[in-house]
């Protein structure tokens, strides 16, 4: 691989940078207090093409590579992890069209995605199926008409109930394969659809900006045009995708704990105990010092997986790593960081309270740390 990154990517990252500084961080504080969607924010980050990070051009995307959306992910991360796990699985959902939609599917659905007129979800988790997502209980049987008749409830859904929500890809079992395993399909299910229903939205520990809720499905019909890649590769196609969010969420852990850094360093040179700085007790120091080298070797990590995934390369124990790697570390930085706050660190105001928040749930999504270590595993031989 080679380190250097090219003109484009340095410049994609300032611009990255630039924006999250002067138009996400205030966004952030509002959502963490008012829990709602920053639709503006969105429309200006779209506006930029990055909606369509991922999106052929041809499809009014911005056609870069997977390496390039990591550098964008890593600087957005470092100022809001909840913008940019709207932005994640956005992104997720469109490339899941573009790699496994049909043409016409292609032209309906990747233009509004690219321009962020148009907010994807992806429903997989249901109340008795998270890690065990072969599982899931959600149903669609086909009529005499060839439609698919869909009844289950979802559930943690993320970006499903927005304004400009649409074209969710919904994951349920289309009958068995060998006579035990279910055989899973995805399905696009627009906004609107009959039998389609938005249930409650939850009171989250983080991420108050981001829309999870439950969905129902009694009766849902959709034609058969609705399947997205073919029939009963759904979970093959799902498991496929997260090798880049697994990516993603070591990177956001490496951002979160650059984040967590800054806040302890500024906090430990400016606090004063005993008549000196917190920064020059030697305890704080390795701290400190922990942080700083575990952010840059996740960050190292993650670009050399993320190079692997554009490369077309196998990186499934890469993005495996670097999900285990970059998340555990991440809570790690957030209780130091925490804890070099002392009583302060407690209340909403500072920063680092919302970061160790935020940490928690990184070791859950796109699968949990235990996942992670069995996939790990395997690759050893066990």
């Amino acid at each position: 691989m080679d380190f250097e990154l090219s003109s484009e990517q340095v410049e994609l990252q300032r611009m990255v940078r630039d924006f999250a500084q002067r138009e996400v961080a205030v966004a952030q504080e509002q959502m963490d207090r008012d829990h709602e969607f920053p639709y503006d924010v969105w429309k200006k980050w779209s506006d930029l093409g990055m909606a369509g990070i991922l999106i052929p051009p041809e499809y009014g995307g911005s056609g870069l590579d997977s390496l390039t959306y990591i550098l964008a992910m890593e600087e957005m991360g470092a100022v809001s992890q909840t913008f940019a796990l709207i932005w994640q699985v956005h992104v997720m959902v469109a490339n899941m069209y573009v790699h496994l939609g049909t043409q016409a599917q292609k032209e309906k659905w990747l233009p509004n995605f690219a321009s962020g007129a148009k907010l994807g979800a992806f429903a997989l988790t249901e109340p008795g199926a998270g890690s065990d997502a072969a599982g899931l209980r959600t149903k669609a049987v086909r009529d005499a008409k060839g439609e698919w008749i869909i009844n289950g409830n979802k559930i943690f859904i993320s970006n499903a109930g927005t304004k400009i929500s649409d074209g969710t890809v919904l994951m349920a079992a289309t009958g068995e394969q060998d006579g035990r395993r279910k055989s899973i399909s995805c399905f696009i299910i627009p906004m609107g659809t009959p039998g389609y229903t938005l249930g409650q939205s939850f009171d989250k520990m983080a991420w108050h900006g981001m829309d999870n809720r439950e969905l129902v499905l009694e009766d849902c019909r959709v034609p058969s045009d609705s399947l997205l890649g073919k029939e009963g590769a759904g979970l093959r196609q799902a498991l496929a995708g997260l090798n880049l969010g697994r990516i993603v969420f070591g990177t956001l852990g490496g951002a979160l704990t650059r984040a967590c850094l800054e806040e302890a360093l500024n906090y430990a040179k400016e606090r004063k105990q005993f008549g000196r700085a917190l920064s020059e007790f030697q305890l704080t120091q390795a701290k400190l010092a922990d942080m700083a080298t575990h952010a840059e070797g996740i960050r190292r990590f993650a670009h050399y997986a993320a190079w692997l995934h554009a490369q077309g390369q196998d990186c499934h124990t890469e993005a495996a790593m670097v999900k285990l790697m970059g998340t555990r570390l991440a809570v790690q930085a957030a209780t130091d960081a925490y804890q070099i706050h002392g009583g302060y660190g407690f209340m909403r105001e500072y920063r680092v309270n919302r970061l160790y928040r935020e940490a928690q749930i990184l070791e859950i999504g796109e699968g949990t740390t235990e996942i992670q270590q069995l996939l790990i595993a395997r690759s050893l031989g066990c």
